[in-house]
């Protein structure tokens, strides 16, 4: 069955802007990514505190993953996507590749999410984004 143009359009442009994310990510370039981000986007991780609002916490906080020693990028596997005016939200089930220097690689189940904005200027750059690793039978819920 073919999709509509009307969704396959903000799906493009979700895989387009996390390639463009994916790029900075390899190169361990901050201000790549930085401009991958409205200047008070806001960006979650799964673990408690990770997070960062703003340019300059974002800038912080990218250095801090940039200082790893793997580097992090993403396969896009399936994306839902909907968009209204010059605003898109997303929701993307990838794999999380994590490249070490001695030539490993390990892979795990990612989901992103997030709202992406448009402007002539910059392009489209997100505004939220969000990357979480599922909860599988392994790990515990601490709900009672």
């Amino acid at each position: 069955m073919r999709k509509s143009s009307g969704t396959q359009e903000p799906q493009r442009v979700v895989v387009e802007t996390l390639a463009r994310l994916q790029q900075a990510f390899a190169a361990r370039d901050v201000e790549a990514a930085l401009r991958c981000f409205g200047p008070d986007a806001a960006a979650y991780g799964d673990d408690l505190g990770e997070h960062a609002h703003g340019h300059e916490e974002l800038r912080l906080f990218l250095a801090e993953v940039f200082e790893e020693s793997f580097t992090l990028g993403w396969e896009v596997e399936d994306v839902w996507a909907r968009h209204r005016g010059g605003v898109l939200w997303f929701a993307a089930s990838t794999e999380a590749v994590l490249s070490y220097p001695e030539g490993l690689e390990e892979r795990l189940p990612f989901q992103l999410s997030g709202t992406l904005s448009h402007s002539r200027r910059h392009g489209w750059r997100f505004e939220l984004f969000n990357g979480t690793q599922p909860v599988t039978q392994a790990r515990e819920l601490l709900i009672a």
